[in-house]
């Protein structure tokens, strides 16, 4: 009698019980061995070349629940792991909740900027991206965003995000971006300001501070600013590209890209109260047959100019020139082996124009060399 009660009680608990939410795993790793000439010592100089590797693992995991009235709730926790010094906790890459119906979505907390994943992929992708995607006025990621997704019109779609920044009052970090699709066309466009965060440089991970991953304060608070951020300080970005793709496998992307700082400014970009501009431009072309897919890039750096001038002396002629190279082959349906060539040529040897990370230019010192070199196997497989 009792064993008849209990299996009857299990059975009527588990039809009792709800549906589970939908729960997934997914990611990817990448495993890159380089060689880098020009490299930078410690106090600055000029040595030999050097071996490095990068290891990065990212684990995305996403659930999705249908709700009754036919939207979805859904949610990502993500986080690059196995990478020396970068998202050294769970969630610090991405976490946020969203909501998504036929009038679009919505997501709210720690998101990446949806301009810099534009510049990032497939823009910055083959080697371009140190300087495209990781070098600008742009921010990498919003710790407290709000973002809206439209759904596609035609092939046409935008998004907005809104960072609620950490002071008393407003928040001063927002952007918006758009784009198009249409067979094997497509274009992307985007612009974003911010203001008043604790630091301000031209590397955007550093934008808002020295960890990657970091979001800026954007607070108009004084009580919130450091004491070493006296005044305003402001950042815009403005990006156009296009992209087509040939039924014979050939594609073609190009794109513009325009960096503003003014204000009270890291000293790295510029020493004073005015506007300091930095303009870029790429072409890429690759082509796919089978396993193999071949692509061949450049981009140019042009000269920093504050207040409309170039600079003067040794930090005039600050703009670089920049030829990448990659060979992809299929390793299996998940699983891609790669080569990739980057070569800087610098129109000034000791100055690199705004940046003041050596990182950004595959490790170069910049005293005294006009050009550096990585040459990059690895591989990339995806889960």
């Amino acid at each position: 009698m009792f064993k008849r009660v209990l299996i009857g009680a299990l059975v009527s608990t588990a039809f009792a019980m709800p549906a589970m939410a939908e729960v997934s795993i997914s990611g990817s790793a990448e495993m890159d061995f380089f060689y880098r000439t020009n490299q930078a010592n410690g106090s600055g100089a000029t040595t030999d070349g050097a071996f490095g590797q990068e290891i990065a693992i990212i684990v995305n995991i996403d659930g999705k629940d249908k709700l009754d009235s036919g939207d979805v709730l859904k949610w990502r926790l993500a986080q690059k792991v196995a990478t020396d010094s970068r998202y050294d906790s769970f969630g610090q890459r991405e976490a946020w909740i969203g909501y998504q119906g036929t009038w679009g979505e919505a997501r709210f907390g720690n998101q990446f900027s949806n301009q810099y994943l534009q510049l990032d992929w497939p823009y910055g992708a083959q080697g371009v991206g140190n300087l495209w995607a990781d070098f600008g006025a742009q921010n990498v990621q919003y710790a407290r965003a709000i973002s809206y997704f439209s759904p596609s019109f035609g092939g046409f779609a935008f998004q907005a995000q809104y960072d609620l920044g950490t002071g008393t009052s407003d928040a001063n970090a927002y952007e918006i971006t758009a784009n198009y699709a249409n067979g094997g066309f497509r274009m992307d466009a985007g612009f974003s300001e911010s203001k008043n965060s604790a630091t301000m440089s031209s590397e955007a991970f550093v934008f808002g501070g020295s960890k990657w991953g970091s979001s800026g304060s954007f607070s108009n608070n004084p009580d919130a600013k450091p004491a070493d951020l006296v005044g305003d300080n402001k950042a815009r970005a403005y990006n156009l590209g296009a992209i087509y793709k040939f039924e014979s496998g050939f594609d073609l992307a190009a794109g513009v890209k325009r960096n503003e700082w003014s204000g009270d400014v890291n000293n790295a970009i510029h020493a004073g109260n005015g506007k300091t501009t930095v303009d870029q431009y790429l072409v890429r072309a690759g082509y796919t047959t089978g396993k193999h897919n071949m692509n061949l890039g450049f981009q140019r750096v042009e000269d920093s100019k504050t207040d409309g001038a170039n600079a003067d002396g040794a930090n005039a002629d600050d703009g670089i020139n920049v030829v990448n190279a990659q060979y992809n082959y299929s390793l299996s349906k998940n699983s891609t082996a790669f080569v990739q060539v980057r070569h800087h040529m610098f129109d000034n040897a000791n100055k690199h124009s705004v940046m003041h990370g050596s990182w950004q230019l595959d490790g170069s010192a910049g005293s005294g060399k006009d050009t550096s070199t990585r040459i990059l196997v690895g591989t990339w497989t995806g889960f």
